[in-house]
């Protein structure tokens, strides 16, 4: 009996050292976790021709809560800039090089007798860069995409997201398709691709695109291998045309822009303004004299552009919606907390239609492919724009739009939240670019940058700077030096910026024949006063700093460029078949 009490109380000391070693065991793994912290997961969300003013954080009346919850829980960048178009954008915030270096000197089908053939002008993300995916890849993260690639292979899967580093996607190939199903924008694509995890692929039978790209990545996140972090992008094709979008989304929209587009502009300026977003002694820019008014309206087109708003406004809410369902899935799976999301759009809001690319050609494919009736307009197999006008109100307080390189064409909304941004509903109106996004987040990854080459090819340098400093202190009124210069160049339209001076070359009617405009951007963001009359020795030494520039990025001069977005009148002139076909014969002119 003896010797069994000793042995008890034995056992009790052994079981109580044992405890108490695992306890500091605990302690010494928990403190050990604390000191090399997690790296962070990333969420890149891409919207498609969103303007600057389109989500209710940045002034709209689009109900947008998911989004405008992230801004208050992080930082908006108010001076964030892209490029005019889609693709050189993309390839610019994937690889940290310039389009021309990446190989979007111009868009597909878009080469001129000058550009075809040349470097910078291949129209696919060349393997002179190296993409995000394919760093991050070699550096243990899940890399994932689901929605818009617009970076070649149609026709070679080298090109494809499967070779450019993304180990799951779900991907459409080209740049603009149906929203319901797989069908073409353009007589000369009738159909797009769809490709998931390397195979080509059909989409679902209840596709809708914003709802099916989300539906894939939060599959893709909801995998059991969660021991490694993942870089996920979400590139939507909402709210590029043809605008579509469920019935009762439409539906919530009915009558919000019936009194048209000054009284929608007059207002999200007024909230811009209030929610500090723009300067109160900043002018807007003006609604362009080449379109016409609200009041100037027939009744007849007035309904119509009521009508496209309306589905255009449904599209942006139904995204945000989209990206509510995203964030909830890294909650659940408790990813969110070490999860930094970034919300852009890759240019300002698009004025054009598939008139100024297409013409009459366009129209007859159209009339025989597809619904055009306005009782049709936004539901399956229906085509909609939705025109100059409404693009000047969702670029507001902007001039002009997608295509062009002004304000309302690059300047677009930007979100950071997560671990590592300011908590606290932040605004910093520092000029920054998509090109600064990669090093951002090789830095956060604590992931060194390429030099010089990457897998044993030969890479293009990144261009950009991390925006960690204004991420993590707002307050910075600064992130580029005073004397950093920086171009833009696309269809012969250009731009050059170094401080708070900008030059913009436009053709006629959008700007001065065969000359430059130059602003003082800073007080002039609207770009409505050319001082390089008054000032021509700044618009001198910045028209040579841009030919210095473009020399070193290999833009090729080009004489002219007869734009997709330079025809004034093209979407004023259409009519939906069973409207008045007044004007229809207009269609295609010179």
């Amino acid at each position: 009996m003896h010797n069994k009490v000793k042995a008890s109380k034995l056992g009790r000391v052994v079981i109580a050292s044992v405890a108490l070693l695992a306890i500091f065991s605990s302690q010494t793994n928990a403190h050990s976790s604390t000191s090399k912290p997690q790296r962070p997961n990333f969420l890149i969300i891409v919207a498609d021709d969103l303007g600057y003013s389109d989500i209710g954080s940045f002034g709209s009346e689009i109900r947008t809560p998911n989004l405008d919850r992230l801004a208050r829980s992080g930082v908006r960048l108010t001076n964030f800039h892209t490029y005019a178009a889609c693709s050189p954008t993309r390839a610019a915030l994937m690889t940290g090089a310039s389009p021309h270096n990446a190989g979007y000197g111009t868009m597909a089908g878009d080469w001129t007798p000058e550009t075809e053939d040349k470097r910078g002008y291949e129209a696919i993300l060349t393997k002179r860069v190296a993409t995000v995916a394919e760093i991050l890849s070699r550096s243990g993260y899940r890399t994932m995409l689901s929605g818009k690639w617009d970076m070649g292979g149609v026709r070679d899967p080298d090109y494809r997201p499967a070779a450019r580093g993304f180990q799951q996607h779900f991907a459409l190939i080209q740049g603009a398709g149906s929203h319901f199903d797989n069908k073409g924008v353009f007589p000369d694509i009738p159909t797009v691709n769809y490709v998931e995890n390397g195979k080509d692929v059909t989409p679902p039978a209840d596709f809708f695109s914003s709802r099916t790209f989300a539906d894939k990545m939060i599959g893709f996140l909801n995998q059991e291998n969660r021991s490694e972090p993942f870089f996920a992008m979400v590139n939507f094709t909402a709210p590029h045309w043809p605008l579509q979008a469920p019935d009762e989304d439409i539906a919530r929209q009915r009558g919000r822009y019936a009194k048209g587009y000054e009284a929608i502009h007059a207002a999200r300026l007024a909230k811009q303004r209030q929610m500090g977003l723009i300067d109160t002694s900043q002018i807007a820019a003006p609604f362009d004299q080449n379109w016409p008014s609200w009041k100037a309206l027939p009744p007849d087109l007035r309904q119509l552009e009521e009508r496209r708003m309306e589905i255009y406004a449904a599209m942006v809410s139904d995204l945000d919606r989209q990206v509510g369902r995203i964030v909830s899935a890294l909650r659940v799976n408790k990813q969110l907390d070490n999860t930094i999301i970034i919300f852009m759009s890759d240019n300002g809001a698009d004025g054009g239609n598939p008139l100024d690319f297409g013409g009459a050609e366009w129209y007859r494919w159209a009339e025989k492919e597809r619904d055009l009736r306005l009782s049709q307009m936004g539901r399956p197999n229906s085509y909609v724009w939705y025109g100059p006008q409404w693009a000047h109100v969702s670029n507001t307080p902007f001039r002009l739009g997608k295509g062009f390189a002004t304000e309302g064409g690059t300047r677009v909304p930007f979100i950071v939240a997560g671990p590592g941004i300011k908590n606290g509903n932040a605004v910093n109106g520092a000029f920054t670019k998509v090109l600064d996004v990669m090093p951002t987040v090789l830095d956060y990854a604590g992931v060194p940058i390429p030099k010089g080459q990457f897998d044993g090819r030969p890479i293009e340098r990144l261009e950009g700077t991390s925006l960690k400093p204004l991420f993590t202190n707002p307050s910075l009124p600064t992130l580029h030096a005073a004397d950093a210069f920086f171009g833009w160049e696309l269809w012969a339209r250009r731009a050059g910026r170094q401080g708070d001076w900008k030059i913009v070359w436009q053709n006629p009617p959008w700007g001065p024949k065969e000359r430059w405009a130059l602003y003082n951007i800073a007080k002039d963001p609207a770009e409505q006063n050319d001082l390089s009359q008054s000032h021509p020795e700044i618009a001198q030494a910045l028209i040579k700093r841009w030919n210095e520039w473009a020399k070193e990025q290999g833009v090729v001069p080009i004489p002219f460029f007869p734009s997709d977005w330079s025809n004034v009148l093209t979407h004023f002139d259409w009519r939906p078949p069973e409207s008045s076909r007044e004007g229809q014969q207009k269609i295609g002119r010179e």
